[in-house]
């Protein structure tokens, strides 16, 4: 069986606790539903749009493809934000610029997905020189040319308006060998799982961009991932991120997603470290433990008759693998590690069910 690429990950195992404690793992969780959806998608919503779907088609599909949400991040202007038909426990407030850097000559394209609809056109307002945004509902933007460095204090302004700033299908639009043209700053997003990788684990795009993933995580690059079908000409849902909310509302899924306490993929994942929360920062301390609960998944995109293995991974290579059954339950004892992460991967194809985000561990 191969994985979803060619990768060789040593093993670095860990023992298995035999406890019934889960405490502080269900308070953690205690409350928050899995929810189902994609950060990155198109619509038709007029102006600059380049989707053919209606925002309205959307919301029809999102019974079908039992999505929870769906981020419109259409390109050039922030109309769609405004349509009546937006409902913002659905979709997400954001946009997908792009352009290049003046240094190095690269091109780009990013999401900025955030909490309030005013505060996207706050950050286009704040770069009148890199946006050319001329205001108001209908009001559009353009993409620049910038140094990179102004580029980084866009990606800063919209963290501190409390959003999202996301990489977008970075490896089919960054033309560089060097992963630090990639990397944004810690706390952002990179989308490594990219179109239908469900469906067909050797799609090249996910390969590339995993693999880029991984060369961050080994250079102590501290980012997160997400997944996209990234749709433009129809709904889709193979582009599903699992996520865990109390309320199903556009604020708590872009806090979720800022946190990296998310999944790219259609099987949930909880996991935390003696209480810390997927997607934290941990300092080390010995004799802290590991615990992993994996009990829910997409009803369309996750098969009961088919066979899926856990895998539990470390910066030096894996700690415990298994077949997956579920409900699944796990206690590891945590040693000196860079990071914890899990991946649920079909057997028959080692394709991705869900790539977890890591809990990052600092001296």
């Amino acid at each position: 069986m191969k994985h979803i690429i060619d990768c060789k990950f040593k093993k670095d195992t860990h023992t298995v606790m035999e406890t019934a404690d889960f405490s502080a793992l269900d308070k953690l969780y205690e409350g928050r539903v899995a929810r189902y959806g994609d950060y990155h998608a198109h619509s038709n919503s007029g102006g600059t749009s380049d989707g053919t779907t209606l925002p309205t088609e959307w919301l029809q599909a999102k019974h079908t493809l039992k999505l929870d949400f769906v981020g419109l991040m259409d390109h050039r202007q922030v109309r769609h934000q405004y349509l009546p038909e937006f409902d913002p426990a659905f979709f997400l407030y954001g946009t997908e610029p792009g352009g290049k850097w003046t240094s190095p000559a690269l091109s780009c394209h990013y999401l900025m997905i955030f909490q309030k609809r005013e505060s996207l056109e706050r950050v286009l307002h704040q770069f009148p020189n890199e946006f050319r945004f001329t205001g108001g509902v209908e009001g559009h933007f353009e993409y620049i040319a910038m140094p990179r460095e102004k580029f980084l204090e866009i990606k800063d302004a919209v963290l501190a308006e409390g959003g999202a700033f996301v990489n977008a299908h970075p490896k089919q639009q960054i033309k560089s060998d060097d992963i630090n043209d990639f990397y944004f700053g810690d706390g952002t997003a990179i989308e490594i799982i990219y179109t239908d990788s469900y469906s067909d684990q050797m799609n090249p795009h996910t390969q590339a961009n995993y693999k880029l993933w991984l060369d961050m995580l080994a250079a102590d690059m501290r980012v997160y991932n997400t997944a996209t079908a990234d749709a433009h000409y129809a709904p889709k849902n193979s582009g599903a991120n699992t996520v865990y909310v109390r309320e199903p509302v556009c604020a708590e899924y872009v806090q979720r997603l800022r946190d990296g306490d998310l999944n790219s993929g259609y099987v949930g994942i909880k996991m935390c470290l003696d209480g810390y929360p997927t997607g934290a920062t941990v300092p080390y301390k010995r004799g802290r433990k590991l615990q992993i609960k994996i009990e829910d998944a997409h009803e369309l995109l996750f098969d009961p008759d088919k066979k899926y293995r856990v895998d539990v991974h470390t910066d030096r290579g894996i700690a415990y693998s298994a077949p997956l059954t579920m409900p699944f339950s796990l206690t590891l004892g945590a040693r000196k590690r860079r990071f914890y992460r899990v991946e649920v991967l079909r057997e028959e194809d080692g394709g991705p069910a869900a790539i977890g985000n890591p809990i990052f561990i600092t001296e």
